[in-house]
């Protein structure tokens, strides 16, 4: 590792040799997938590890990193269903086209290498046909995940520079804004038009929210919930959740200046006051995944996301990537402090742990696409607040 690279790149390039030291020779990953739904080696994990190989390629010089990311390129390429999603390997909303989406996009952005265009394609068009119905309404009613899918239709646009994919992302957008809780400074995370108060939803809803809360649910058929179910479990959405902060990953596309997003800037401006008061973590810079709900039911019935005490990886990068999208010397020490944080919650061997308890031991969840978002928080925060001369996000482009 060249003695040259700074504490956060040092960071990323260990974890792209720990998705290196999990590969198959066919470029599989074995690791978890992620924390909620999760299945081992899921399509998405194996395509955002790619960007994680494509950033160590960046940072190190090495092609090394490039053949193993194409490896796994490949594996993927190869599985694509005729939806353009990967129904069959992933367990995961959207058939996982959104996550593999982003590895190709990113491999195809640093490389220069065009030929995994049409999968990169049909992958974003599954993601945008999941997301939004045909007049632009939304289908997917999961605001905390559609952030990063206005996002990804963006970085579609910049790439192929086909005109739908940027009116796919500012339809998402609106949606997102009009979701915003203007009187607490945050979005809900629930599409407040998706709320059902039929007669089959009070049926069901009773047993359904039971379920998730206590049955040890997992894998596909917690996705395909996801997908299709959420509209009957969900009683009211209000500002609970630390990961809303997901919703600002589109002031990401502003940092070159091909777009500007004045509106999503203000809401993200309070929305990062909202998550640093309500869902402060145990260590300077972590957040929690929910803030305490006293006498309300939490919107998402899932253990895992309405915990209030344990420091969570994934929300507090989701922290760093909106201080990154920001880009002011006002968040500049906090952005610095949260990186600092990530750090430690990286091991010897290169994995992010997903979690650590007030008394400071990790937990030993690690998944594939938790330690993806801390390598890009990290990228994030050192090209952004600490002079990285490595650029990716904020190199001016030639949409502007």
């Amino acid at each position: 590792m060249p003695q040259s690279m700074n504490p956060y790149e040092q960071a990323i390039v260990r974890n792209a040799d720990w998705f290196i030291s999990r590969q198959s020779r066919e470029g599989y990953i074995d690791a978890e997938g992620d924390e909620f739904y999760g299945i081992r080696g899921d399509a998405t994990l194996v395509g955002h590890s790619v960007t994680v190989r494509c950033y160590a390629s960046a940072l190190t010089a090495s092609n090394d990193y490039l053949v193993s990311a194409r490896q796994s390129l490949q594996w993927l390429a190869a599985r694509q269903d005729a939806s353009g999603g990967w129904r069959n390997n992933c367990a995961f909303t959207l058939d996982g086209a959104q996550c593999v989406f982003e590895g190709f996009n990113t491999y195809q952005t640093i490389s220069g290498d065009a030929r995994y265009q049409d999968v990169l394609v049909r992958a974003a068009d599954r993601m945008i046909r999941g997301t939004l119905e045909s007049d632009g309404s939304l289908r997917l009613s999961n605001i905390i995940e559609i952030g990063e899918y206005a996002h990804f239709a963006l970085l579609a646009w910049k790439t192929t520079e086909d005109p739908r994919f940027k009116t796919a992302a500012e339809r998402i957008l609106a949606h997102i804004q009009r979701n915003f809780d203007e009187a607490e400074g945050f979005w809900r995370p629930f599409d407040a038009e998706k709320l059902r108060h039929d007669l089959v939803a009070r049926l069901l809803r009773p047993a359904l929210r039971l379920a998730m809360l206590h049955l040890p649910l997992h894998g596909r058929a917690v996705a395909r919930f996801a997908d299709h179910l959420a509209p009957l479990a969900v009683i009211d959405s209000y500002p609970q959740y630390a990961m809303s902060l997901m919703d600002a990953e589109a002031l990401l596309d502003a940092l070159d200046a091909s777009c500007a997003f004045p509106r999503l800037k203000e809401q993200t401006r309070a929305a990062i006051a909202w998550a640093e008061t309500r869902c402060r973590g145990p260590f300077p810079g972590s957040l929690v995944e929910s803030r305490q709900m006293d006498d309300r039911p939490p919107v998402y019935p899932i253990a895992i996301i309405n915990d209030t005490h344990v420091a969570a990886l994934w929300p507090t990068t989701c922290l760093l990537i909106a201080y990154c999208g920001m880009n002011t010397e006002a968040y500049r020490a906090k952005a610095r402090q949260v990186a600092d944080w990530i750090l430690t919650m990286q091991d010897k061997k290169g994995a992010f742990s997903n979690f650590q308890n007030p008394d400071g031991a990790m937990r030993p969840l690690q998944s594939g696409n938790v330690n993806f978002y801390a390598s890009m928080a990290l990228w994030l925060f050192n090209e952004v607040y600490n002079d990285g001369k490595t650029k990716l996000f904020t190199t001016p482009s030639a949409r502007a």
